[in-house]
């Protein structure tokens, strides 16, 4: 670090190393709390919090009056995974003026392990009105007549007439609302569409993901999950190529991801009901209810291609019953629910084949949304780092590797969030700890500590 600041004319600063002993958990937020400290005593006029695992490779530590995300791009090794940078992270490397650091009451001294101190610091940021970045997200699909589904026993049921053993698309629109985790499960999972049994779905979970599931003949699982991104308006477009013997997963028209290459799938022909709104309403223990709107769906008996599905993405306006631009895979429709064609409590299935759909315990409401979502999210400054390899922490699968994480999530959202005033019982003014040792060498200051 020194080499690189001196190869860019940087000469006043100081780095202080917080290490923590081993007597308790990691806490990353409540180490750079106590770095904020030192940077304090040393009248330090602003502080570039940074984890030990990232190297400058491209990076201006230069002074703003505002805070800034710097860890926005990262230089792979040919068998690494690009990093996950999503819209609201605020982790890695954050620069902070010490007073507005101070204003917010710095990082939450209670978030032990991996995850969500930086979270936490972003909701700090919004609640004391530190000037923020805006990102708009375009609210996307038809306007009109939508379903609500309360996320407790409302779904809507038809007759399970797709075959599994050929290739086909599937296409649901949908708004998701805010979601609060569930204390009694390990994870959070809020199904749009669903075929039972080892489920085939479509998905929103707690982890602020688009997901999709589901499972071969073997019972291995296929899995897709999205980047982490805001709750708007979006679609979902899910193809099932029996040719390939892949699955490949579009969120507005962009494709997220695939699932592993499989030989069979699983016998959902054999079920006799398709869900919107929940995983399975006759199971007792993790139904999956939505909570949100849901204003179409359909599924084509072919694999639509690209063009068709950007198409799809960006319709405000046409019916898929007729063909229009790009979308020419009218006649290959074999279910098509609209929410603006409900007749007796029924969707009606506007693919000509019948299999109108029951409708229970939903409400039918005009979804009047904005043409924008918008999010505030970190202001950044372009840099590049590289990231030493260790272990990944974070989200695998469809659940987070440590425990601890779950429970510094359900702290977030059920406590922090609704709280208007935890934040400012906890941070900079209720810090503790002890110095247990300090070793400077040039302009680094190493310092252990207990927590």
């Amino acid at each position: 670090m020194i080499d690189y600041l001196s190869s860019k004319d940087i000469t006043r600063y100081e780095i202080f190393v917080i290490d923590q002993d081993n007597a308790k958990q990691f806490n990353r937020g409540m180490l750079l709390n106590i770095g904020h400290t030192y940077a304090k005593k040393a009248k330090c006029d602003y502080i570039v919090f940074h984890d030990v695992d990232m190297l400058p490779v491209d990076v201006d530590y230069s002074y703003s009056d505002k805070p800034l995300h710097l860890a926005t791009n990262f230089v792979l090794d040919e068998d690494e995974k690009e990093r996950d940078v999503f819209e609201e992270y605020f982790g890695g490397v954050t620069m902070f003026p010490i007073e507005i650091f101070e204003q917010i009451n710095g990082y939450s001294n209670k978030y032990w392990a991996w995850g969500y101190e930086d979270t936490d610091l972003l909701y700090r940021c919004k609640k004391h009105g530190v000037d923020l970045d805006t990102l708009k997200l375009k609210n996307l699909g038809k306007r009109g007549k939508a379903i609500r589904f309360n996320g407790t026993n409302s779904f809507v049921r038809a007759k399970n007439e797709i075959d599994f053993y050929i290739s086909g698309t599937f296409h649901i629109s949908f708004y998701p609302d805010s979601l609060q985790p569930n204390h009694d499960k390990e994870s959070d999972e809020y199904t749009v569409f669903s075929v039972p049994g080892y489920d085939f779905a479509i998905c929103y979970n707690s982890f602020s993901r688009y997901n999709f599931c589901a499972f071969d003949s073997q019972l291995n699982v296929l899995f897709v999950n999205s980047k982490i991104i805001q709750n708007y308006k979006t679609n979902i477009t899910v193809t099932v190529d029996m040719e390939e013997k892949k699955i490949y997963v579009y969120q507005d028209g962009k494709y997220i991801g695939e699932t592993r290459t499989f030989k069979k799938l699983n016998r959902y022909r054999l079920q006799p009901y398709l869900y919107l709104g929940v995983g399975n309403p006759e199971r007792p223990v993790i139904p999956n209810f939505f909570k949100g709107h849901i204003d179409s769906f359909a599924y084509f008996n072919k694999v639509l291609n690209n063009s068709e599905i950007i198409e799809l993405a960006n319709n405000e306006i046409y019916s898929l019953r007729r063909d229009f631009g790009d979308y020419q895979s009218s006649k290959s429709l074999m279910y098509y629910y609209d929410a603006n064609h409900i007749k007796k409590y029924k969707l009606t299935d506007l693919s000509g084949n019948g299999n109108d759909a029951e409708i229970i315990n939903c409400e039918i409401v005009d979804l009047d949304f904005d043409d924008y979502t918008e999010v505030k999210i970190p202001h950044r400054r372009k840099s590049l780092f590289k990231s030493l390899k260790h272990e990944e922490n974070g989200f695998l699968g469809n659940k987070w590797k440590d425990e601890a994480t779950r429970w510094n999530q359900l702290r977030f959202h059920n406590e922090v969030s609704t709280s208007e005033d935890i934040i400012y019982k906890d941070g900079l003014n209720d810090l503790l700890f002890v110095e247990h040792g300090k070793f400077k060498t040039k302009k680094i200051t190493q310092i252990n500590v207990g927590i």
